[in-house]
């Protein structure tokens, strides 16, 4: 009769050295996976947001939302904009009734809307923003909410106004909403961002503190080939590289535009202002 016998020390060490390579195999597999879904979540949160964007328009005579707060005294005794909710996000909360839906899914997030959240590169009690301040999906201020006065780096002119959204050439080619990154920070962001410097960022480099240039393009930490995006006719979508003028700290060999008037040229030849908006036009 054989008897039982048990693993020997060579074979259990096959058997672990086996599951770790499996381990090691699956392990990016099941990330890329949970990535995706995130990114999923984020992309479809994006388009709940267009949707939203379109409705606040429809109500408000074709005009885009105003990106920016104020105090209106709501808030007795505090006069302190940062904690009021009517910007373009409290503006568009009635119409998306979710607040998780502001923010991207891909990184962590704030989970009490009714905080007041402290800047951590402007630590005085002023900056400290609601929730509305603060999300992670960011709108195009001067690409979609209102143009800039006068005269721009490319010779266009515009008045400042709220655009209206029949004033768009190709309302589906123009970015709205798109997940940003502020500074290192990792569960904040800043409401808006400005076309007109987000276009170039430094592409090489991630910024350490708050940067205008550095909010949309440094979500590649989590993006890195494609992006997504809220358009003007209230879709949601992925957008590549190819949307920046891309300048190389440490490779200048690589870099598309070192000045202003170079960036004009590039914007004009790759037709980048139909997608970021031209800053200083009603279109």
């Amino acid at each position: 009769m054989r008897k039982n016998q048990a693993f020997t020390l060579i074979e259990l060490l096959v058997v672990i050295a086996i599951i770790a390579i499996l381990a090691a195999i699956l392990f990016p597999v099941f990330a890329q996976a949970k990535f995706a879904a995130k990114k999923t979540s984020s992309l479809s949160g994006l388009k709940q947001v267009a949707l939203g964007l379109q409705m606040y328009s429809t109500d408000s005579d074709d005009m885009a939302v105003p990106d920016y707060g104020y105090a209106d005294g709501s808030i007795a005794g505090d006069t302190d904009l940062y904690h009021y909710n009517n910007t373009w996000v409290g503006r568009t909360f009635p119409y998306v009734k979710n607040n998780a839906i502001y923010f991207d899914k891909t990184i962590s997030e704030i989970n009490n809307y009714n905080n007041y959240y402290q800047d951590p590169y402007y630590p005085t009690p002023f900056y400290t923003y609601s929730w509305a301040w603060v999300t992670t999906f960011s709108i195009n201020v001067d690409g979609y909410s209102h143009s800039y006065a006068g005269t721009g780096p490319c010779g266009s002119s515009a008045s400042g106004q709220q655009r209206s959204l029949t004033a768009f050439a190709d309302p589906a080619a123009r970015l709205v909403v798109t997940p940003t990154r502020y500074g290192s920070i990792p569960n904040f962001s800043w409401l808006r961002f400005q076309a007109i410097d987000a276009s170039w960022p430094t592409y090489d480099a991630y910024a350490s503190t708050f940067s205008w240039y550095q909010l949309v393009a440094d979500a590649r930490k989590q993006y890195n080939v494609k992006y997504i995006g809220a358009y003007a006719d209230g879709h949601a979508g992925n957008y590549g590289p190819e949307k920046f003028v891309k300048y190389y700290s440490k490779n200048s060999s690589a870099t598309e535009a070192n000045t202003r008037a170079d960036w004009c040229t590039q914007m004009t030849k790759r037709n980048l202002f139909a997608f970021w908006g031209d800053s200083y036009s009603e279109n």
